[in-house]
Protein backbone atom coordinates (compact mmCIF):
# COMPACT_ATOMS: atom_id res chain seq x y z
CA UNK A 1 0.00 0.00 0.00
CA UNK A 2 1.41 3.37 -1.04
CA UNK A 3 1.65 6.06 1.62
CA UNK A 4 1.58 9.67 0.60
CA UNK A 5 1.61 13.34 1.36
CA UNK A 6 1.13 13.21 5.14
CA UNK A 7 4.27 11.17 5.91
CA UNK A 8 6.80 13.16 7.94
CA UNK A 9 10.38 12.73 9.17
CA UNK A 10 10.49 12.77 12.98
CA UNK A 11 14.06 11.63 13.69
CA UNK A 12 17.47 11.76 12.02
CA UNK A 13 19.77 9.88 14.34
CA UNK A 14 23.52 9.31 13.95
CA UNK A 15 24.56 6.19 15.86
CA UNK A 16 28.21 5.77 16.73
CA UNK A 17 29.34 2.19 17.35
CA UNK A 18 32.60 1.06 18.96
CA UNK A 19 34.43 -2.18 18.20
CA UNK A 20 37.69 -3.76 19.32
CA UNK A 21 39.50 -4.55 16.06
CA UNK A 22 41.91 -2.36 14.10
CA UNK A 23 42.18 -2.25 10.33
CA UNK A 24 44.93 -4.67 9.38
CA UNK A 25 46.27 -6.86 6.62
CA UNK A 26 46.96 -10.44 7.66
CA UNK A 27 50.54 -11.68 7.77
CA UNK A 28 49.49 -15.23 6.94
CA UNK A 29 46.57 -16.61 4.99
CA UNK A 30 44.01 -15.76 7.68
CA UNK A 31 41.44 -13.11 6.83
CA UNK A 32 42.28 -9.42 6.91
CA UNK A 33 40.18 -6.96 8.94
CA UNK A 34 38.33 -3.86 7.77
CA UNK A 35 37.66 -0.81 9.95
CA UNK A 36 36.59 -2.58 13.12
CA UNK A 37 37.10 0.14 15.73
CA UNK A 38 34.40 2.69 14.86
CA UNK A 39 31.32 2.59 12.65
CA UNK A 40 28.64 5.19 11.99
CA UNK A 41 25.04 4.27 11.26
CA UNK A 42 22.26 6.68 10.35
CA UNK A 43 18.62 6.06 11.16
CA UNK A 44 15.78 8.15 9.73
CA UNK A 45 12.44 7.67 11.47
CA UNK A 46 8.94 8.77 10.42
CA UNK A 47 5.61 9.41 12.08
CA UNK A 48 4.10 6.30 10.48
CA UNK A 49 6.76 3.91 11.73
CA UNK A 50 8.74 3.54 8.51
CA UNK A 51 12.48 3.60 9.21
CA UNK A 52 15.51 3.83 6.96
CA UNK A 53 18.98 2.60 7.96
CA UNK A 54 22.32 3.23 6.27
CA UNK A 55 26.02 3.02 7.05
CA UNK A 56 28.72 5.58 6.38
CA UNK A 57 32.48 5.21 6.05
CA UNK A 58 33.85 8.47 7.36
CA UNK A 59 35.35 10.17 10.41
CA UNK A 60 32.46 9.08 12.59
CA UNK A 61 32.73 11.53 15.54
CA UNK A 62 32.76 14.49 13.14
CA UNK A 63 29.80 13.04 11.25
CA UNK A 64 27.72 12.93 14.43
CA UNK A 65 28.12 16.69 14.81
CA UNK A 66 27.30 17.34 11.16
CA UNK A 67 24.08 15.36 11.39
CA UNK A 68 22.82 16.26 14.85
CA UNK A 69 25.09 18.87 16.41
CA UNK A 70 24.58 22.64 16.67
CA UNK A 71 23.43 24.60 13.64
CA UNK A 72 24.42 28.19 12.91
CA UNK A 73 21.83 30.79 12.04
CA UNK A 74 22.77 31.35 8.41
CA UNK A 75 21.81 29.03 5.56
CA UNK A 76 24.76 26.91 4.47
CA UNK A 77 25.82 26.12 8.04
CA UNK A 78 22.87 23.97 9.16
CA UNK A 79 22.98 20.47 10.59
CA UNK A 80 21.39 17.88 8.38
CA UNK A 81 18.82 16.78 10.94
CA UNK A 82 17.55 20.34 11.37
CA UNK A 83 17.05 20.56 7.61
CA UNK A 84 15.03 17.34 7.53
CA UNK A 85 12.75 17.22 10.58
CA UNK A 86 9.14 17.70 9.49
CA UNK A 87 9.83 17.04 5.81
CA UNK A 88 8.15 14.36 3.70
CA UNK A 89 10.76 11.59 3.18
CA UNK A 90 9.24 10.69 -0.18
CA UNK A 91 10.55 13.97 -1.64
CA UNK A 92 14.01 12.45 -1.93
CA UNK A 93 15.42 14.45 -4.83
CA UNK A 94 14.23 17.79 -3.42
CA UNK A 95 15.66 16.92 -0.02
CA UNK A 96 19.04 16.05 -1.57
CA UNK A 97 19.21 19.60 -2.92
CA UNK A 98 18.09 21.05 0.42
CA UNK A 99 20.80 19.15 2.30
CA UNK A 100 23.47 20.09 -0.23
CA UNK A 101 22.65 23.80 -0.14
CA UNK A 102 22.05 23.79 3.61
CA UNK A 103 25.55 22.45 4.30
CA UNK A 104 27.33 24.16 1.41
CA UNK A 105 29.68 26.36 3.41
CA UNK A 106 31.18 23.52 5.41
CA UNK A 107 30.39 20.58 3.15
CA UNK A 108 29.94 19.91 -0.58
CA UNK A 109 32.40 16.99 -0.37
CA UNK A 110 34.14 14.92 2.32
CA UNK A 111 32.45 14.14 5.64
CA UNK A 112 29.34 16.20 4.92
CA UNK A 113 28.78 14.45 1.58
CA UNK A 114 29.25 11.07 3.24
CA UNK A 115 26.59 11.99 5.82
CA UNK A 116 24.31 13.24 3.06
CA UNK A 117 24.86 9.95 1.21
CA UNK A 118 23.76 7.89 4.21
CA UNK A 119 20.65 10.02 4.71
CA UNK A 120 19.77 9.85 1.02
CA UNK A 121 20.03 6.06 1.15
CA UNK A 122 17.71 5.99 4.18
CA UNK A 123 15.15 8.12 2.38
CA UNK A 124 15.16 5.85 -0.66
CA UNK A 125 14.65 2.84 1.61
CA UNK A 126 11.68 4.57 3.25
CA UNK A 127 10.27 5.51 -0.15
CA UNK A 128 10.49 1.88 -1.30
CA UNK A 129 8.90 0.62 1.92
CA UNK A 130 6.09 3.17 1.57
CA UNK A 131 5.45 1.90 -1.97
CA UNK A 132 5.50 -1.71 -0.75
CA UNK A 133 8.25 -2.77 -3.14
CA UNK A 134 11.97 -3.37 -3.34
CA UNK A 135 14.18 -0.40 -4.09
CA UNK A 136 15.14 -1.92 -7.46
CA UNK A 137 11.50 -2.05 -8.56
CA UNK A 138 10.98 1.51 -7.37
CA UNK A 139 14.00 2.62 -9.42
CA UNK A 140 12.58 1.15 -12.61
CA UNK A 141 12.53 -2.61 -12.30
CA UNK A 142 14.68 -5.68 -11.77
CA UNK A 143 16.70 -6.87 -14.75
CA UNK A 144 18.27 -9.73 -12.76
CA UNK A 145 17.71 -11.63 -9.54
CA UNK A 146 21.35 -12.54 -8.79
CA UNK A 147 24.85 -11.29 -9.53
CA UNK A 148 28.36 -12.77 -9.38
CA UNK A 149 30.13 -11.74 -6.18
CA UNK A 150 33.84 -11.08 -5.92
CA UNK A 151 35.64 -11.63 -2.64
CA UNK A 152 37.23 -8.34 -1.62
CA UNK A 153 40.20 -8.54 0.71
CA UNK A 154 43.73 -7.27 1.40
CA UNK A 155 47.07 -8.51 0.08
CA UNK A 156 48.87 -11.00 2.33
CA UNK A 157 52.59 -10.67 3.01
CA UNK A 158 54.02 -13.75 1.27
CA UNK A 159 53.31 -15.69 -1.94
CA UNK A 160 52.54 -18.78 0.14
CA UNK A 161 49.93 -16.91 2.17
CA UNK A 162 48.45 -15.47 -1.02
CA UNK A 163 48.09 -18.93 -2.53
CA UNK A 164 46.47 -20.34 0.59
CA UNK A 165 44.07 -17.39 0.90
CA UNK A 166 43.11 -17.56 -2.78
CA UNK A 167 42.46 -21.30 -2.55
CA UNK A 168 40.23 -20.59 0.43
CA UNK A 169 38.06 -18.23 -1.61
CA UNK A 170 37.85 -20.80 -4.40
CA UNK A 171 36.70 -23.44 -1.92
CA UNK A 172 33.97 -21.04 -0.74
CA UNK A 173 32.66 -20.79 -4.29
CA UNK A 174 33.93 -17.39 -5.41
CA UNK A 175 34.50 -16.99 -9.14
CA UNK A 176 36.37 -13.70 -8.66
CA UNK A 177 38.71 -12.26 -6.03
CA UNK A 178 40.12 -8.78 -5.51
CA UNK A 179 43.30 -8.26 -3.50
CA UNK A 180 44.16 -4.72 -2.47
CA UNK A 181 46.45 -2.49 -0.42
CA UNK A 182 48.15 -4.32 2.48
CA UNK A 183 51.86 -4.67 1.73
CA UNK A 184 51.44 -3.96 -1.99
CA UNK A 185 53.83 -1.25 -3.15
CA UNK A 186 56.54 -1.76 -0.54
CA UNK A 187 58.67 -4.05 -2.73
CA UNK A 188 58.10 -4.22 -6.52
CA UNK A 189 59.63 -7.69 -6.76
CA UNK A 190 57.41 -9.03 -4.03
CA UNK A 191 54.37 -7.32 -5.59
CA UNK A 192 54.84 -9.42 -8.74
CA UNK A 193 55.32 -12.58 -6.69
CA UNK A 194 52.09 -11.94 -4.75
CA UNK A 195 50.03 -11.38 -7.89
CA UNK A 196 51.60 -14.42 -9.59
CA UNK A 197 50.74 -16.56 -6.56
CA UNK A 198 47.13 -15.39 -6.58
CA UNK A 199 46.78 -16.07 -10.30
CA UNK A 200 48.26 -19.56 -9.94
CA UNK A 201 45.90 -20.44 -7.09
CA UNK A 202 42.80 -19.04 -8.79
CA UNK A 203 43.53 -20.72 -12.10
CA UNK A 204 42.75 -19.39 -15.57
CA UNK A 205 38.95 -19.54 -15.26
CA UNK A 206 38.50 -17.15 -12.33
CA UNK A 207 38.78 -13.38 -12.26
CA UNK A 208 41.70 -11.74 -10.46
CA UNK A 209 41.25 -8.03 -9.67
CA UNK A 210 43.95 -5.79 -8.15
CA UNK A 211 43.58 -2.64 -6.04
CA UNK A 212 47.15 -1.35 -5.51
CA UNK A 213 46.26 1.75 -3.48
CA UNK A 214 47.33 5.29 -4.29
CA UNK A 215 50.88 5.09 -2.94
CA UNK A 216 53.88 3.44 -4.62
CA UNK A 217 55.37 2.60 -1.20
CA UNK A 218 52.36 1.05 0.54
CA UNK A 219 49.63 2.46 2.76
CA UNK A 220 51.61 2.27 6.01
CA UNK A 221 54.08 4.97 4.96
CA UNK A 222 52.30 7.15 2.40
CA UNK A 223 54.56 9.24 0.26
CA UNK A 224 54.51 10.85 -3.20
CA UNK A 225 51.90 9.66 -5.70
CA UNK A 226 52.92 7.33 -8.51
CA UNK A 227 54.36 9.07 -11.52
CA UNK A 228 52.83 8.47 -14.94
CA UNK A 229 55.73 6.22 -15.80
CA UNK A 230 55.21 4.17 -12.62
CA UNK A 231 51.47 3.88 -13.24
CA UNK A 232 51.99 2.77 -16.83
CA UNK A 233 54.63 0.24 -15.78
CA UNK A 234 52.30 -1.17 -13.13
CA UNK A 235 49.54 -1.72 -15.69
CA UNK A 236 51.98 -3.29 -18.14
CA UNK A 237 53.22 -6.01 -15.79
CA UNK A 238 49.78 -6.69 -14.30
CA UNK A 239 48.63 -7.56 -17.81
CA UNK A 240 51.03 -10.52 -17.70
CA UNK A 241 48.72 -12.11 -15.11
CA UNK A 242 45.42 -11.57 -16.93
CA UNK A 243 44.18 -9.10 -14.34
CA UNK A 244 40.54 -8.15 -14.89
CA UNK A 245 41.12 -4.57 -13.80
CA UNK A 246 43.54 -2.39 -11.85
CA UNK A 247 41.65 -0.20 -9.40
CA UNK A 248 41.96 3.22 -7.81
CA UNK A 249 45.76 3.40 -8.10
CA UNK A 250 46.00 7.11 -8.95
CA UNK A 251 45.02 9.90 -6.59
CA UNK A 252 41.29 10.63 -7.05
CA UNK A 253 41.88 14.33 -7.75
CA UNK A 254 44.04 13.50 -10.80
CA UNK A 255 41.45 13.06 -13.51
CA UNK A 256 44.03 13.98 -16.15
CA UNK A 257 46.36 11.26 -14.90
CA UNK A 258 43.63 8.63 -15.06
CA UNK A 259 42.74 9.57 -18.64
CA UNK A 260 46.39 9.53 -19.72
CA UNK A 261 47.14 6.12 -18.21
CA UNK A 262 43.85 4.55 -19.31
CA UNK A 263 44.59 5.50 -22.94
CA UNK A 264 47.82 3.48 -22.73
CA UNK A 265 47.00 0.65 -20.35
CA UNK A 266 46.64 -2.96 -21.56
CA UNK A 267 44.54 -3.63 -18.42
CA UNK A 268 41.07 -2.14 -17.84
CA UNK A 269 41.04 0.75 -15.37
CA UNK A 270 38.47 0.84 -12.53
CA UNK A 271 37.96 3.78 -10.16
CA UNK A 272 35.44 6.23 -8.75
CA UNK A 273 34.96 5.19 -5.12
CA UNK A 274 36.27 8.60 -3.98
CA UNK A 275 34.26 10.63 -6.49
CA UNK A 276 31.15 12.46 -5.26
CA UNK A 277 28.27 14.41 -6.87
CA UNK A 278 26.97 13.93 -10.38
CA UNK A 279 29.05 16.89 -11.58
CA UNK A 280 32.35 15.24 -10.71
CA UNK A 281 31.21 11.93 -12.20
CA UNK A 282 30.28 13.72 -15.41
CA UNK A 283 33.84 15.00 -15.64
CA UNK A 284 35.43 11.72 -14.57
CA UNK A 285 33.54 9.64 -17.12
CA UNK A 286 33.43 12.32 -19.80
CA UNK A 287 37.21 12.79 -19.75
CA UNK A 288 37.74 9.07 -20.41
CA UNK A 289 39.22 8.11 -17.05
CA UNK A 290 37.89 4.57 -16.60
CA UNK A 291 36.60 1.37 -18.15
CA UNK A 292 34.73 0.51 -14.93
CA UNK A 293 33.12 3.23 -12.83
CA UNK A 294 32.82 2.44 -9.10
CA UNK A 295 30.54 4.82 -7.21
CA UNK A 296 30.36 4.08 -3.49
CA UNK A 297 26.78 4.70 -2.36
CA UNK A 298 28.00 5.69 1.10
CA UNK A 299 30.22 8.43 -0.36
CA UNK A 300 29.02 9.52 -3.80
CA UNK A 301 25.81 11.24 -2.73
CA UNK A 302 23.74 8.12 -2.20
CA UNK A 303 21.21 6.40 -4.42
CA UNK A 304 20.15 9.74 -5.92
CA UNK A 305 23.60 10.26 -7.42
CA UNK A 306 24.38 6.61 -8.17
CA UNK A 307 21.30 6.18 -10.39
CA UNK A 308 22.42 9.17 -12.46
CA UNK A 309 25.93 7.73 -12.69
CA UNK A 310 24.39 4.54 -14.07
CA UNK A 311 22.90 6.60 -16.89
CA UNK A 312 26.26 8.21 -17.63
CA UNK A 313 27.96 4.80 -17.68
CA UNK A 314 25.40 3.43 -20.12
CA UNK A 315 25.85 6.40 -22.44
CA UNK A 316 29.64 6.04 -22.30
CA UNK A 317 29.56 2.27 -22.87
CA UNK A 318 31.45 1.46 -19.68
CA UNK A 319 30.63 -0.90 -16.82
CA UNK A 320 29.40 0.13 -13.39
CA UNK A 321 30.41 -1.95 -10.35
CA UNK A 322 29.67 -0.20 -7.04
CA UNK A 323 32.40 -0.03 -4.45
CA UNK A 324 30.86 -1.64 -1.34
CA UNK A 325 33.52 -2.60 1.20
CA UNK A 326 31.55 -1.96 4.36
CA UNK A 327 28.56 -3.60 6.10
CA UNK A 328 25.69 -5.62 4.61
CA UNK A 329 23.65 -2.41 4.53
CA UNK A 330 25.89 -0.97 1.82
CA UNK A 331 25.91 -4.33 0.05
CA UNK A 332 22.11 -4.27 0.12
CA UNK A 333 21.87 -0.82 -1.44
CA UNK A 334 24.49 -1.77 -4.04
CA UNK A 335 22.60 -4.92 -4.97
CA UNK A 336 19.39 -2.97 -5.51
CA UNK A 337 21.21 -0.61 -7.89
CA UNK A 338 22.88 -3.53 -9.67
CA UNK A 339 19.50 -5.18 -10.23
CA UNK A 340 18.43 -2.21 -12.38
CA UNK A 341 21.51 -1.97 -14.63
CA UNK A 342 21.26 -2.93 -18.30
CA UNK A 343 24.61 -4.72 -17.94
CA UNK A 344 26.15 -5.90 -14.67
CA UNK A 345 29.32 -7.85 -13.89
CA UNK A 346 29.90 -8.09 -10.14
CA UNK A 347 28.95 -7.08 -6.65
CA UNK A 348 31.83 -6.42 -4.26
CA UNK A 349 31.54 -8.74 -1.26
CA UNK A 350 33.50 -7.69 1.82
CA UNK A 351 34.97 -10.93 3.17
CA UNK A 352 37.15 -8.96 5.61
CA UNK A 353 34.36 -7.73 7.86
CA UNK A 354 35.32 -7.25 11.49
CA UNK A 355 33.00 -8.43 14.26
CA UNK A 356 31.69 -4.84 14.35
CA UNK A 357 30.86 -4.43 10.66
CA UNK A 358 29.63 -8.02 10.35
CA UNK A 359 27.28 -7.77 13.32
CA UNK A 360 25.31 -4.69 12.32
CA UNK A 361 23.01 -6.20 9.71
CA UNK A 362 21.54 -9.58 8.82
CA UNK A 363 21.30 -10.75 5.23
CA UNK A 364 21.27 -14.07 3.38
CA UNK A 365 24.01 -13.43 0.85
CA UNK A 366 25.14 -17.05 0.45
CA UNK A 367 26.82 -17.92 -2.86
CA UNK A 368 25.06 -20.28 -5.23
CA UNK A 369 26.80 -22.94 -7.33
CA UNK A 370 27.86 -20.30 -9.87
CA UNK A 371 29.39 -17.94 -7.32
CA UNK A 372 26.45 -15.52 -7.41
CA UNK A 373 24.43 -13.95 -4.60
CA UNK A 374 20.65 -13.42 -4.66
CA UNK A 375 19.28 -9.87 -4.92
CA UNK A 376 16.47 -9.39 -2.36
CA UNK A 377 13.03 -8.42 -3.66
CA UNK A 378 11.29 -7.55 -0.39
CA UNK A 379 10.16 -3.97 0.39
CA UNK A 380 13.14 -1.69 0.95
CA UNK A 381 16.60 -3.20 0.46
CA UNK A 382 16.05 -6.65 1.95
CA UNK A 383 18.57 -6.19 4.78
CA UNK A 384 17.57 -5.98 8.45
CA UNK A 385 19.68 -4.40 11.17
CA UNK A 386 20.36 -6.24 14.42
CA UNK A 387 18.95 -3.85 17.03
CA UNK A 388 20.34 -5.82 19.96
CA UNK A 389 23.85 -5.72 18.48
CA UNK A 390 23.55 -1.99 17.85
CA UNK A 391 22.40 -1.30 21.42
CA UNK A 392 25.30 -3.33 22.77
CA UNK A 393 27.93 -1.42 20.78
CA UNK A 394 26.66 2.15 20.57
CA UNK A 395 28.54 4.88 22.43
CA UNK A 396 26.33 7.92 21.81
Amino acid sequence: MTRGATLRITEVEPILLRGDRAYRAAAGAEEATDNGDWQLLVRVGTDEGLTGWADAETLAPAAVAIIAGQSMGIMGFRTLSELLIGENPLDVERLWDKLYVGSAYYGRRGVAMQCLSAIDNCLWSIRAQAAGMSLARLLGGRRRDRITAYASTLFRETPEAMEEAARGYVSRGFRAVKFGWGVFGEDPGRDRELVAAARAALGPDRHLLVDPGWYPVGWKTPGPMRSRRQAEALCDWLADYDVGWVEDFIHPERFDEYAYVRARSPVPIAAGEQVATIWDFQRFIGEGCVDVIQPDLSRCGGVSVATKVAGLAEQAGIDLVPHSWLTHLLTGYSLQLIATLPRARFVEFNVSQSPLTAGIARASFALDADGAVPIPDSPGIGVEVDLDFIRAHRVN
